[in-house]
């Protein structure tokens, strides 16, 4: 097997791996710009829509890099994606840094 962790390891510096950070953005004003969300993030932006409209930002590499749970973020994940409306996903969790942006407050991240 080939090891790549000396690459991991240089490319895991700037993200934070300590804590895990929840933010809801609920004013347009507020919305962040992606190099905020990529730095908040620690990396590559990944953006899912939740059914209300809402926007979750995250690390997409998150999982690679061995992120610590988000529990804050997870169980929002887990109370809108149930196992009762959807096939898959409902079990699934988030990691690391995460930016909520509620449906009111999107601005450039919906165009």
């Amino acid at each position: 097997m080939l090891d790549l962790s000396y690459i991991i390891q240089d490319m895991t510096t700037d993200i934070n791996t300590k804590a895990s950070e929840f933010k809801i953005i609920e004013d347009k004003k507020d919305e962040p710009n992606y190099k905020e969300v990529s730095k908040f993030v620690g990396g590559m932006v990944e953006c899912i829509q939740f059914p209300n409209g809402d926007l979750l930002l995250l690390n997409e590499e998150g999982k690679i890099f061995n992120l610590p749970l988000n529990s804050e973020a997870t169980a929002l994940w887990r109370a809108t994606f149930t196992e009762d409306k959807y096939a898959y996903g409902y079990d699934d969790f988030v990691v690391g840094p995460a930016i909520l942006i509620k449906k009111q407050a999107l601005d450039s991240w919906a165009k």
